[in-house]
């Protein structure tokens, strides 16, 4: 082989060495672009992901401070209409009390009256019971003469015989519209029964209906 052909085949070889370079170079630059991408697609995917849930984070902070904000309001708004109904009841409540003193102007009713307290109390009690019944000053009188006719309606009520019923006079009540309080000599056994506590009695029994008459024509009040 003379030396023409020698570099002939040299020249083929490095030819073919490099070409089989290229090949692997542009494999290697396929792997790595590939590679490439598949990792850039996976860090733009956990970035997607991380900006999702801090989204999604953030509008929960928000949703909840909306609505705590509303709940406040409306919890408010509640509390507000609450007030402004109990204002209205211990309104009619203090209207019915400034009444009371005009019940003694009619001198035959409040007799009437005062006696059905006092039945109204003895009867609370048992038979035979020594029983003081304090009033006041002005009502004295009227008190002693319903005595008689109050135990007998305990007695035709009850069967039984009628307490021993008197006027405390030495304990006259002071902070009272009217009534009575009766309790036994002992002073154990205690039932007012004063105009005052009957208010109050009557008022709470009334309640549900006395709401319905005051806030019934009011459709817009928020519902508590």
């Amino acid at each position: 082989m003379n030396e023409q052909e020698v570099a002939v085949q040299i020249t083929q070889m490095v030819q073919f060495i490099r070409k089989e370079a290229e090949e692997k170079a542009s494999e290697i630059r396929a792997a790595a672009q590939e590679e490439y991408t598949i990792q850039k697609q996976t860090m733009v995917e956990a970035e997607k992901a991380k900006i999702r849930k801090e989204y999604e984070r953030k509008r929960s902070q928000i949703d909840t401070k909306k609505a705590i904000e509303s709940s406040t309001q409306l919890n408010t708004a509640r509390l507000k209409v609450l007030q402004a109904q109990q204002d209205a009841i211990d309104q009619a409540v203090e209207n019915a009390r400034s009444f009371l003193p005009q019940l003694a102007q009619n001198a035959g009713e409040y007799k009437q009256l005062m006696g059905a307290l006092l039945l109204q109390a003895v009867k609370r009690f048992g038979p035979g019971s020594d029983l003081k019944v304090r009033c006041l000053q002005k009502d004295a009188a009227i008190v002693s003469e319903q005595i008689n006719a109050a135990k007998q309606g305990y007695t035709a009520a009850t069967k039984q015989q009628a307490p021993q019923v008197s006027v405390d006079a030495a304990n006259p009540l002071t902070d009272a519209m009217g009534g009575v309080v009766v309790s036994t000599s002992d002073g154990k056994i205690v039932c007012n029964n004063t105009l005052d506590a009957r208010l109050a009695i009557v008022s709470r029994q009334a309640l549900p209906e006395l709401r319905q008459v005051l806030f019934a024509e009011a459709p817009n009040l928020i519902r508590v």
